[in-house]
């Protein structure tokens, strides 16, 4: 939790001076183009900027997902009495922003506040409620999306999301469909 801390606040506040100084970050890259590594730079910069849209796509398929799913659980929430569902709801959609581990670190605070207001008969409903809910979202929904955005066909979607969860661990679910269509890119198939 604490490494995590750290790495989500350094991100934060490189993501903040990123933003900040975007044009005087894109008139220092665009020395690179006149440079002696011109020719290389072009490749990379293309590449780079592909690589970055294909992600843009992915996040806003997650983003979509996170809030879809976030929706679902305050409906199952509010059914089954639960209070603070706008907290609950926030917190659900921040955390499914995180694949498949997000799902599971929202577990505790609910699964806490169930024992709270119904004992462990109300942990059982919430279990099930949301692993109903993180399996359409999965099986469903974010291929869905995913196919949407990225143009791919549902089964592939699969594939990739199978493979690079494989070898990549839960940050292949992140990153490898944009790395799919880098590659796809690279080999110049449209």
């Amino acid at each position: 939790v604490g490494r995590g801390s750290v790495n989500v606040f350094v991100a934060l506040i490189l993501s903040m001076c990123f933003m900040l100084e975007i044009k005087k970050i894109n008139k220092f890259l665009s020395k690179f183009y006149n440079s002696r590594i011109g020719e290389g730079y072009k490749y990379i910069a293309y590449f780079g900027r592909n690589f970055m849209n294909s992600f843009g796509k992915v996040m806003q398929a997650q983003i979509i997902l996170s809030f879809i799913t976030a929706i679902f659980s305050v409906v199952g929430l509010w059914i089954m009495e639960f209070p603070q569902l706008l907290g609950l709801g926030v917190m659900i959609f921040i955390l499914n922003l995180i694949p498949v581990m997000g799902t599971f670190i929202s577990l505790v605070p609910l699964a806490i506040i169930a024992f709270k207001i119904g004992g462990t008969i109300k942990i059982v409903y919430v279990l099930i409620l949301i692993a109903l809910i993180h399996a359409l979202g999965t099986y469903v929904i974010n291929p869905k999306l995913m196919a949407d955005k990225t143009e791919l066909t549902i089964f592939l979607i699969f594939i990739i999301l199978i493979i690079s969860e494989h070898f990549m661990g839960v940050w292949g679910l992140l990153v490898g469909i944009p790395l799919f269509m880098f590659i796809l890119d690279l080999i110049n198939v449209k």
